[in-house]
C-alpha cells in the first residue's frame, strides 16, 4: 500500500519521528497506516488516502526508488547492492531511496547511501526527483518474489542497464576474527520451509564438536526457542544477537558458516566469509550470485507438484489449508491466475509455524546430510 497523510493540527511522533503538521508525507508502513486511521475517528487528526502508483514512462537522471513493504534482511542487502550499483554506473545525478524502514542502517552504515527515507517522505522532497519508481510495480521478475525467487539486484540493474557492483566489505583489523576452528551455524529463516531441520544441525554438532567450536546463532522466533529446548550439548555455544548490530558484528567476526537462505547468509557474502550453503526451496545460483568461497549443498528434492528448489520462500494458504507447492497440491502456474495474491498468506503464522516444524515440508525433510557433512569437511 502506498498512501500518502496530512496532519491537521498538531505535531505527532512516530517511532522516534517527529511529523510535523500542514505537510503533505507519503508512505508504505502500514502500522503507520493503521495509528493514523485509528486516531483519524473523528476525521480531525488528518486528511489520509491511498496514492495510486504510477509507472514510469521514461528514466531520468533523478531517480527515487520506492521499495516494497515488509521486506526481509536479505533482501535489504539485494537491494542495498542494486541501488549502490546504480551510483557506481555514473548514469543517474541523484539517487534516494525510500522506505527502507527497520534496516535503514543497512542501506546507510553498510552501504554508505545518502538521501534516504526511512519511513516517510513529504511532498517537497519528492520534487527533487525527476522519477518516483516503485521496484515491485516497474519490474515484473519481482512482482512474484514469494512464489518464484529472482535474483533481485541482478533484475533490477538489468532493468537499467548497468552491471551488478561486486560489494565487499573488508575487515582489516584482524584482531576482530577470533573465531578460527569456530563453526557457525545460522540455521533460522523467517521462513519454515527454509529453516533448517533439527536432524541436520544434530548430525552436525555431533560430527565436528570435538574438532571445533560450535556456535548457533538464533533470534527470538518459534523456531528458535525450540531449538534452545533440544540443544543439550553443553559446548556448543548458542547466541541470540540483541538487535541487527549485534548480528552484523558476530558476521563478520566468524571464520566458517553454515548457512541457509536467510539473511546472515547474504551479510556474510558482502563480508566474503567462508562456508556452506544448505539449498532448500531457493537455488544457490540466485542466493550465491558474486561469491566465491561459499559452497552449495544442492537440493535434489522433486514431488508432482515442484522441483527443488522450487523458488517459494514462504507457505501460503489456499482452501484453508496452508502449506508449500506439493502439501498444497499447487503450482506455480497456479499462482499466476490468483486474482488477489493476499489471499494465499492469510494466516495464522504463529499455530501454523509450530505444526511445520514437526512436520517439515519435503525438501527440508529430505536434505542430503551425507552430502552436507561431506561438504562441510572438505571446506572448512
Amino acid at each position: 500500500m502506498f498512501f500518502s497523510f496530512i496532519l491537521l493540527k498538531k505535531s505527532f511522533i512516530f517511532l522516534s519521528k517527529k511529523i510535523e503538521p500542514n505537510k503533505k508525507f507519503y508512505s508504505k508502513d502500514m502500522t503507520l497506516w493503521k495509528e493514523l486511521n485509528k486516531r483519524n475517528k473523528n476525521k480531525d487528526f488528518c486528511n489520509i488516502k491511498i496514492e495510486q502508483r504510477s509507472r514510469v514512462n521514461k528514466v531520468e537522471k533523478k531517480i527515487l526508488i520506492c521499495l516494497p513493504p515488509k521486506f526481509g534482511l536479505g533482501d535489504a542487502v539485494e537491494y542495498s547492492i542494486a541501488i549502490k550499483s546504480l551510483i557506481e554506473s555514473k548514469k543517474f545525478e541523484k539517487l534516494g531511496v525510500a522506505f527502507c524502514d527497520k534496516y535503514t542502517n543497512i542501506f546507510r552504515d553498510l552501504f554508505l547511501l545518502s538521501d534516504i527515507y526511512p519511513l516517510i517522505i513529504s511532498s517537497k522532497e519528492i520534487k527533487q526527483y525527476d522519477n518516483i519508481f516503485h521496484i515491485t510495480l516497474e519490474i515484473e521478475a519481482l512482482k512474484l518474489q514469494k512464489y518464484k525467487r529472482s535474483n533481485i539486484a541482478y533484475e533490477i540493474c538489468k532493468f537499467f542497464g548497468v552491471a551488478v557492483f561486486d560489494f565487499k566489505i573488508t575487515n582489516d583489523n584482524k584482531k576482530h576474527i577470533n573465531d578460527t576452528k569456530t563453526l557457525t551455524i545460522f540455521p533460522v529463516s523467517t521462513s519454515t520451509i527454509r529453516s533448517l531441520d533439527y536432524n541436520v544441525i544434530k548430525e552436525i554438532i555431533d560430527n565436528f564438536i570435538n574438532f571445533y567450536k560450535i556456535k548457533i546463532i538464533l533470534d527470538d522466533s518459534i523456531f528458535s526457542l525450540n531449538l534452545e529446548k533440544r540443544i543439550k550439548v553443553s559446548n556448543v555455544q548458542l547466541l541470540k544477537p540483541t538487535n541487527l548490530e549485534s548480528l552484523i558484528c558476530e558476521i563478520s567476526k566468524i571464520e566458517f558458516g553454515i548457512f541457509i537462505d536467510s539473511g546472515p547468509l547474504h551479510l556474510a557474502k558482502i563480508y566474503n566469509k567462508r562456508g556452506v550453503l544448505i539449498e532448500t526451496s531457493v537455488h544457490s545460483n540466485i542466493l550465491l550470485y558474486n561469491s566465491k568461497n561459499i559452497y552449495p549443498v544442492p537440493n535434489t528434492y522433486s514431488s508432482e507438484f515442484c522441483s527443488g528448489p522450487c523458488g517459494l520462500v514462504d507457505i501460503f494458504s489456499v482452501e484453508c489449508k496452508v502449506g508449500c507447492y506439493e502439501t498444497n497440491k499447487f503450482t506455480f502456474k497456479k499462482i499466476k491466475k490468483v486474482k488477489n495474491l493476499k489471499n494465499l498468506q492469510r494466516w495464522n503464522k504463529k499455530d501454523i509455524n509450530s505444526h511445520f516444524l514437526l512436520n517439515p515440508v519435503g525438501c527440508i525433510k529430505n536434505i542430503n546430510i551425507k552430502k552436507t557433512l561431506e561438504l562441510i569437511k572438505a571446506k572448512v
